[in-house]
């Protein structure tokens, strides 16, 4: 059988979920189409039907991860739309539950070294790039105009949160503490006990 003739799938989304994994081993620096055909089993010139070179890889794979975030984030956000408070608690399990379940996800979106793409200035949150980070921001918006906060506190607590849900996605996806139980049930206890304005 031919190298390039690719017969587990889409070669492109196997091409991308290979670099994912390979970058977050290797880095930028080390990384390689040539590679990442290797883990495909296809030949080093099939990945180049799909991508120009390792940037154009690259640059799918960061697409590819926070478009999923993203849905995810936007899936409940749509759910629960009707209920600031339930929405904000579920969002936040999402949040978690995502990281934990997708570590290569991760850490290629917050553990690589990349440009920041929100930006805090005095009075608001700018995000450069319409991402996950902007449904977690509108929701948090929601939520805190429900229980009806000041306008110049929405950026502290917003950051409260969303640093919050990311510092339990990071502890529980690298075992920073172990826990028996259900950790979801974990996650929206201490989100409901902090979520009280």
């Amino acid at each position: 059988m031919q190298k390039d003739k690719y017969h587990h799938g889409d070669l492109k989304e196997s091409l991308i979920k290979n670099g994912l994994k390979l970058f977050n081993e290797v880095g930028a620096e080390k990384f390689s189409i040539r590679k990442v055909a290797s883990l495909c089993n296809v030949s080093h010139a099939a990945p180049y039907k799909h991508f120009k070179n390792k940037e154009e890889l690259i640059n799918a794979i960061s697409e590819y991860v926070f478009n999923n975030f993203k849905d995810s984030l936007n899936e409940v956000a749509e759910k629960y739309k009707d209920d600031p408070y339930e929405r904000i608690i579920e969002l936040g399990k999402q949040y978690v539950w995502f990281m934990v379940e997708n570590p290569d996800y991760l850490k290629f979106a917050f553990l690589t070294k990349n440009e920041s793409i929100t930006v805090i200035e005095e009075t608001e949150l700018e995000s450069r790039e319409d991402n996950a980070f902007n449904v977690f921001e509108n929701c948090a918006l929601d939520f805190l105009k429900s229980i009806n906060v000041k306008k110049e506190e929405y950026n502290q607590d917003i950051i409260a949160m969303w640093s919050m849900v990311h510092g339990l996605a990071t502890m529980l996806a690298y075992n920073t503490f172990s826990y028996e139980g259900c950790y979801l049930e974990l996650v929206e206890n201490i989100l409901r006990k902090n979520l009280k304005f």
